[in-house]
């Protein structure tokens, strides 16, 4: 694996891409390990290359989203653990288009995530929509705190407690699911004559 990793390394933003494009529906290796590297080396650098990965790995979504639209189940449980299909199939069940962006939140790979949502044939923009803010979370995020704050950034981010972060981003996700709710729930005016 580290000999892909260097060949990719060797190749730049295009073997970002390239793992970021493929880790999506099949590869098991993380664009992190280019990812990281790359924005810490060319800070000036960090956005583009945390957009190439966020862009490349949601057009790769595409491909596992055919793959489990076309095989259905089948292909859920071939290339979903149990353990993540049962716990996907029920975000899904539960949050329907939501659960794609609750997955990118969990440390579940995105391949699980493209594939589940073609298996549940979620519509197409609501999985744009939330792949693009999952995985720019998981990448943007990275690029935004190298870009404006420097490498030194990264150092006190990975210091925090990870309950801190997990604690933030849960809050975050019971704020948006409230507005959700309250939308969906607000009973509806009737309107003058």
């Amino acid at each position: 694996m580290d000999q892909i990793v260097q060949l990719l390394q060797s190749y730049g933003v295009w073997g970002l891409f390239l793992i970021s494009f493929v880790e999506s529906f099949i590869s098991p290796i993380l664009p992190d390990v280019l990812l990281i590297p790359m924005v810490l080396a060319i800070p000036d650098q960090a956005l583009y290359f945390s957009i190439v990965a966020t862009l490349a790995s949601v057009l790769g979504g595409f491909i596992g989203y055919g793959i489990g639209s076309k095989f259905g189940t089948l292909a859920l449980h071939k290339f979903v653990p149990p353990r993540h299909s049962q716990k996907i199939e029920e975000w899904f069940t539960r949050y329907g288009g939501w659960a794609i962006f609750l997955a990118s939140l969990a440390p579940i790979p995105y391949k699980f995530v493209s594939i589940s949502a073609g298996t549940f044939r979620t519509n197409l923009w609501v999985f744009i929509v939330a792949s693009l803010l999952g995985r720019g979370k998981r990448f943007l995020l990275i690029g935004l705190i190298v870009h404006y704050f420097g490498p030194e950034a990264l150092q006190i981010f990975h210091q925090l407690p990870a309950n801190w972060v997990y604690a933030g981003l849960a809050l975050l996700l019971l704020a948006i699911a409230g507005l959700y709710y309250y939308r969906r729930k607000r009973p509806v005016q009737n309107q003058p004559e």
